[in-house]
């Protein structure tokens, strides 16, 4: 009875994302590892804890039917908006942002956390109002659930997560089977308006425009970073320089390794080929990924699918990106590779969601 059930639990497991999900957790273990080796080392054991928590989310929600988890989405969003501006009122400042909350020994970031929320929510709320979802009425409804918390993201402030949640609602409102019409006039809209943003940005944050554009304007400072990734990873030509033998990285060149660059050091100690090894597996996750929410039937999942894929698709452009040089440094962290608990959590409860999607059309298969 023990062996069918063990077999039965596996059987609607996504076998090919599970392994992926294990390789980077293996991968991330022994790249933080490298990247705190000198200096400080307890970094690695809070990761190794974070993955161990993320892991047994990820099981328990794979066990819960997603469609429970967008029937709550309101209780979360109004939770967590409540949290954010706790955050802006006794969060815990680091390099200028006020971004945590302190737990103890370990501490959150609730703008993590939104990248999730704010899909489940506006998903919630196209599956009630159904053909009617997308009046201008509703529409603006929408846009109100993501402004509202984007701005206190903002407030603390943290661009990048801010930034990464307006494509989730395009993706969702996509596959929701929006009019394309509607769907390129909001765009134009919002696109029309993006030259506004520029003036609310801190004015770190417009260095670090102008040092995507040419690092070499401030070679010492927003610059550094990005030139120092850029030598690490041409550094390690095809095989690398030896785990735990990168220059760049042990010698304290790369700033926050261990987070934003740690793909410099994957790059500077395993080469080429090492990046191309983990390149891979992020495409073949994400195909997984793709998959599952063409096998859903049903538009909550797919629209839910679309949307925790498009976030990981996301992270790991961007953050690899930053790392040659071919997108503006943000503090997006790569998936499940970079240091962070909140962000861990929120991969993997995403990959858990996916899991329970593709467990929910095994089931209906069946």
């Amino acid at each position: 009875m023990i062996k069918d059930n063990i077999k039965k639990y596996f059987f609607e497991l996504n076998i090919t994302l599970l392994v992926c999900t294990m390789l980077l957790i293996l991968i991330g273990l022994v790249a933080i590892y490298s990247a705190t080796f000198s200096g400080i080392k307890f970094y690695f054991i809070k990761q190794l804890i974070w993955y161990f928590l993320g892991l047994i989310f990820m099981f328990i929600i794979f066990n819960i039917n997603y469609n429970l988890i967008i029937q709550a989405a309101n209780y979360f969003y109004i939770l967590f908006i409540l949290i954010l501006i706790i955050v802006l009122v006794l969060g815990k400042e680091i390099m200028g942002a006020q971004r945590w909350l302190k737990l103890g020994w370990f501490q959150i970031q609730p703008s993590e956390f939104m990248k999730i929320i704010i899909p489940i929510t506006i998903i919630r709320f196209i599956l009630i109002k159904q053909n009617k979802a997308f009046t201008t009425a509703n529409l603006l409804k929408i846009f109100f659930i993501v402004f509202l918390p984007m701005l206190l993201i903002l407030k603390q402030p943290d661009l990048g997560t801010a930034i990464l949640l307006l494509p989730l609602v395009f993706i969702i409102l996509f596959i929701g089977n929006i009019k394309i019409k509607k769907l390129i006039i909001i765009l134009f809209i919002l696109l029309s308006l993006l030259p506004l943003s520029y003036f609310m940005l801190k004015d770190y944050q417009k260095q670090r425009l102008y040092v995507f554009f040419n690092p070499e304007i401030d070679k010492l400072g927003a610059g550094y970073n990005v030139i120092q990734s850029q030598i690490a990873v041409g550094s390690g030509k095809f095989l690398g320089k030896g785990w735990l033998r990168g220059t760049q990285s042990q010698l304290n060149y790369i700033p926050v390794k261990y987070t934003d660059f740690i793909f410099a050091v994957i790059s500077e100690e395993f080469g080429f080929l090492g990046s191309f090894i983990i390149l891979l597996i992020y495409f073949i996750l994400i195909m997984e990924c793709f998959k599952i929410v063409n096998l859903c039937k049903f538009a909550g999942g797919k629209m839910l699918g679309a949307a925790l894929t498009s976030i990981i698709l996301f992270q790991v452009f961007i953050n690899i990106g930053m790392t040659i040089g071919i997108m503006p440094v943000t503090g997006i962290t790569l998936p499940l590779l970079s240091y962070g608990g909140s962000s861990t959590l929120v991969i993997l409860i995403s990959l858990g969601i996916l899991q329970n999607i593709y467990k929910e059309y095994v089931k209906v298969e069946k």
